[in-house]
């Protein structure tokens, strides 16, 4: 570990508790979109479940959205 990261490490728990789960989740984040993790697990289910709803907007009614937006 390099000197920068021990020390930001150090006073870090000096922080509070919240303080320090709000560090550890950016860390987290972090690390994870370098690996490649781009959706949590709870957020792939939550689009899957939302992929099984029939409430989607027809071409036609995106394509009218789209063409009042141009206008």
């Amino acid at each position: 570990m390099n000197k920068r990261l021990e020390d930001a490490i150090l006073q870090l728990k000096s922080q509070p508790e919240e303080r320090q789960q709000e560090a550890a989740e950016l860390l987290f984040d972090f690390l994870e979109r370098d690996a490649g993790v781009y959706l949590s697990p709870e957020q792939i289910a939550e689009i899957e479940r939302r992929l099984e709803e029939d409430d989607f907007a027809t071409d036609e009614e995106v394509r009218a959205v789209f063409d009042r937006l141009k206008a």
